[in-house]
């Protein structure tokens, strides 16, 4: 990263930013020169850089070889040269030393490693505020900015060549056939089922195949495998080439390699333990320059490397220094080479450094579970498709209880609900409960989620409860799981989930609190490390020597809660304790042991629920695993009670993260389901609880009757921010619906601040409007604004200086890496340590006194590809609704307003916002346009001022 030059002083913040007035300029703003920061193309035959084009030369794109058209050449003349003589190809191999000696040199100048960067980070020429490029136009012309920096292809060529395979096997893990058979034998589990492909209708081959019951696995399948390969393309530009990692021989057989992998903080790439990195071995002397190659078959290389290719497995990560550390085997002294032949053994150093070529394959491990449990929902899907084409709607309610059609049709319920699964609410509710509560805080929409899930009396599909930011959906979800467990006798045991380890480590420490270690597990897959769970967590996790392991069946089976991830739920599908083959075993056996007795007419099943939460950032297909898990036996009699599915989220907050931009699998299934007719449609829908122009939502317990019964609850009351940092959020995404319930003290901490725009309103939000260009670090690679960075620092100074703030308090966020350094950076030279810095998506489900935003964004030129590859935060409005509601009492957004106005409809409702309510400083003010917000109104009704009337 650059260094960046001493920033002047900032003005006072509570009047506008000037701009600075260059001596001679008569008054006038004078944009600054800078120095051209192109970089030089060097042709791979000659090794030598072309010339930088000027004004004089001609605007032929011709004049100007781009790194795409240099590579190309340099591929034909390889192509012309393999056809000619043994002179030829000699010379061929004298321009190869060549290439050798330039990556030794671009080598030496990036600490030692040559990398394929990601493509949102290349270096560009710079390119001022207004999208004119500061260099000779050609450069902006023929140049992409995006495209990667090159490296030379006969060092890329070595991770395509054959070799030895030495494959490092898992250290941590558990097999999980053996604990089925131990438990429950295999003669009695039911066979995985095979499809008929009868089932299937003709479009199910399509290469785009449709989301439908019958399409359901091929839908899934298709995008599941369109996600890898992207990830495997993706993983090939974090290649490190020619990179320096530390050996130290553990034995004769095994060697551990500690390597620094640049983004691994960031997680690009993402390693966990026992994830495999390929190793490729290059041959360096002992001054550490790469050996000359040669010919392997018919390919010609530059450098020189032991034809071993070693599959190495994590053994730690440590994201603070980007560290990985590796186990490889077969990697010892002879087949390394570090014997150059000139010191004997004893005085062999204990450690070595050597230069790899490294790669990050994909880990199909973790779609794995995914694509097992696909067949067997598709096949529930089938079966109750075949039923209904057999069965009339009047015959299947008739035969309800003699065929127990629920079971059968329970799967397309959760996953294609209808008004056919819901039930009917013919009076009014009489506003009675009839239960206590755990917790005697829950407010009114918080009791009724819970009164409805544990009487099921809304039918059969999903529950839903949506939760915008800080309306308290986990301490809903807790109170249901604690209700079911100890107040509704047909449940003895539930599994709850979430799709992260930190929110499923949430919900078991919260929940410790009410239950024993006996009582509930903590389920961690066997490669999580013991220093990621919270040390109180310990007690109720299962431990078998250094890693986390799968209790006994009998102490499992005794638990009364189950706490995971969606993703490790498929150790419980793997050890087959699913619902469907509990029963097969429990109910074969009892056959076997009494064939004359009747067959039972009702059964009890293990699981009872499955509670998800933070469903929206869950992929479907990773909710599937929980959800077969729980989902009772198709030829299962009446069951004691139906198994519920209750999942709680905000489809507006962030989605599930998707390796292809755009891809399905982003939209979890808490969001298809909620646009489906039977919630989106109904009245106590969110949408149309704002008709009557009101912050005060009708009383949900006097709802008339005659209508289906809702299978969903919207929470309302966000006890987190104060008025004004709600009332965009509010308006933009939920119907305005959100009434703010913080407390009011705890909200108007900084009321009194100096530096808000309009003191008069004691509001605590501030739109700063900053002009100061963005741009390309060469180093890196990566969007960043110096100006803005400034700007961020010396607010988050004056908030901590002046308002009594702890620097715990703040958060200073962009939703681009290379701005987040930058502003890390500024911020640990002013001893600003304690506040948080980082990308905008970190902050998802946390909260801050006060939230500093930077867009970073200055150019509206270069939006439309961050939205392709879903950077930034312009036309992202799931992450700008994060962004804007993670503050509780004080919210300032730093951006350019052209370029916010111009592009982005949401972005431009928050900058009239502060516009009409005089919130804006900077480069000027706009006019007050746009309707007010319910929230607003109500809030300039409370302050008692008055304000221009909005356009």
């Amino acid at each position: 990263m650059d260094d960046f030059p001493c920033l002047p002083t900032l003005p006072d913040l509570g009047a506008p930013f000037p701009r600075p007035v260059p001596e001679n300029s008569g008054g006038r703003f004078v944009k600054p020169p800078r120095a051209s920061k192109a970089i030089p193309i060097i042709n791979p035959l000659s090794g030598q850089p072309f010339a930088t084009p000027t004004k004089a030369l001609s605007n032929s794109p011709k004049a100007l070889p781009t790194r795409a058209r240099a590579v190309k050449e340099a591929q034909k003349e390889s192509e012309k040269k393999k056809a000619q003589a043994h002179a030829a190809l000699a010379a061929q191999f004298a321009r190869a030393k060549i290439e050798q000696a330039h990556a030794a040199g671009a080598d030496s100048q990036n600490g030692g490693q040559m990398r394929h960067p990601l493509p949102q980070k290349p270096p560009q020429p710079n390119i001022s505020n207004d999208g004119d490029a500061s260099e000779p136009a050609e450069l902006d012309v023929n140049l992409d900015v995006y495209a990667t920096p090159f490296v030379p292809s006969s060092i890329q060529i070595i991770n395509t060549l054959p070799g030895r395979v030495h494959h490092t096997f898992p250290v941590r893990d558990i097999d999980f056939s053996s604990y089925a058979r131990s438990a429950l034998g295999h003669a009695l589990l039911p066979a995985v089922p095979t499809l008929d492909s009868s089932y299937f209708y003709d479009a199910v081959a399509a290469k785009n195949p449709l989301l439908t019951p019958l399409g359901y696995e091929e839908y899934f399948r298709f995008h599941l495998e369109n996600e890898m390969q992207h990830q495997a393309k993706e993983n090939q530009m974090y290649s490190l080439y020619a990179h320096e990692g530390v050996i130290e021989f553990l034995s004769d057989k095994q060697a551990k390699v500690t390597i620094v992998v640049p983004g691994l903080r960031e997680n690009t790439p993402y390693l966990e333990e026992d994830d495999i990195v390929e190793l490729r071995q290059l041959r360096a002397d002992k001054e550490g320059r790469l050996v000359e190659g040669g010919f392997y078959g018919n390919t010609i290389t530059s450098a020189s490397w032991t034809e071993n290719i070693y599959l190495t497995r994590v053994t730690a990560v440590v994201r603070a220094t980007e560290t990985v550390v590796l186990l490889a085997s077969d990697l010892t002294l002879q087949a390394s080479e570090v014997l150059l032949g000139h010191l004997p053994d004893q005085m062999l150093p204990p450690q070595h450094t050597l230069r790899f070529n490294m790669q990050f394959p994909v880990m199909a491990h973790r779609a794995h579970p995914m694509m097992s449990v696909l067949p067997q929902i598709q096949a529930s899907l089938c079966e109750a498709s075949h039923i209904t084409k057999q069965i009339s709607h009047i015959m299947r309610t008739a035969a309800q209880d003699s065929l127990c059609l629920t079971n059968k049709y329970w799967l397309q319920s959760m996953l294609f609900p209808t008004e056919a699964d819901c039930n009917l609410q013919a009076n009014a509710h009489s506003g009675i409960l009839g239960q206590e509560f755990l917790d005697n805080l829950l407010n009114v929409e918080q009791s009724i989620a819970v009164s409805n899930v544990c009487a099921q009396n809304y039918g059969v599909l999903p529950y839903l409860i949506s939760g915008p930011p800080g309306t308290g959906k986990t301490k809903t979800m807790i109170e249901i799981a604690l209700q079911l467990i100890n107040n509704v006798s047909t449940v003895s045991h539930i599994l709850v989930c979430a799709p992260s380890d930190p929110a499923a480590d949430t919900l078991a420490n919260r929940l410790r609190s009410f239950v024993k270690p006996d009582e509930m597990l903590r389920l961690n897959r066997p490669t999580r490390t013991f220093e990621e769970v919270p040390d109180t967590l310990l007690p109720y996790c299962s431990v078998s020597g250094d890693m986390f392991s799968m209790p006994s069946f009998q102490k499992l089976m005794s638990y009364k809660m189950v706490v995971t991830t969606c993703r490790d739920a498929s150790m419980l599908l793997f050890s087959r304790l699913s619902n469907t083959d509990l029963h097969a075993v429990e109910y074969g056996l009892r056959a076997q042991i009494h064939p004359t007795a009747p067959a039972p007419t009702r059964a009890t099943l293990h699981w009872s629920a499955l509670l998800i939460d933070e469903a929206a950032q869950a992929t479907e297909p990773g909710c599937l695993v929980p959800l077969w898990v729980v989902c009772p036996p198709a030829s299962a009699p009446e069951v004691a009670f139906t198994p519920l599915l209750v999942m709680a989220g905000d489809e507006h907050q962030l989605n599930p993260r998707t390796s292809l931009p755009h891809s399905p699998l982003s939209r979890s299934l808490f969001a298809r389901l909620f646009a489906r007719p039977v919630y989106a449609d109904h009245p106590l829908a969110r949408r149309f609880r704002a008709a009557a122009g009101s912050l005060v939502p009708p009383d949900p317990l006097a709802t008339a009757g005659a209508m289906l019964r809702p299978a969903f609850t919207n929470l309302v009351r966000n006890y987190r921010s104060h008025p004004a940092i709600l009332a965009v959020p509010s308006a933009l995404f939920y119907a305005d619906t959100l009434i703010p319930s913080a407390d009011p003290a705890a909200v108007h901490r900084l009321a009194a601040w100096p530096g808000w725009a309009n003191p008069a309103l004691r509001w605590p939000v501030l739109f700063h409007d900053n002009a100061s260009p963005d741009e390309l670090e060469r180093e890196g690679g990566g969007w960043r604004n110096a100006g803005e960075a400034a700007l961020a620092c010396e607010y988050a100074r004056r908030f901590v200086a002046e308002a009594g703030v702890q620097q715990e308090e703040v958060c200073v966020m962009s939703p681009f890496k290379a701005q987040v350094r930058v502003i890390r950076k500024m911020m640990r030279a002013q001893g600003l340590w304690g506040v948080n810095v980082g990308p905008a998506e970190a902050f998802q489900g946390l909260e801050y006194g006060v939230v500093i935003l930077c867009v970073t964004r200055a150019r509206s030129r270069f939006v439309a590809r961050d939205r392709k590859w879903g950077w930034g935060v312009l036309r992202m409005p799931n992450l700008m609704n994060v962004a804007l509601t993670r503050a509780k009492f004080g919210l300032v957004v730093l951006g350019c307003r052209g370029v916010l106005v111009a592009e982005d409809e949401n972005w431009k409702a928050v900058v009239e916002f502060c516009d009409r309510n005089g919130l804006s400083v900077g480069e000027g003010r706009g006019e007050a346009v746009g309707e007010r917000t319910l929230l607003e109104l109500e809030l300039l009704k409370w302050t008692g001022v008055t304000l221009p009337a909005s356009g």
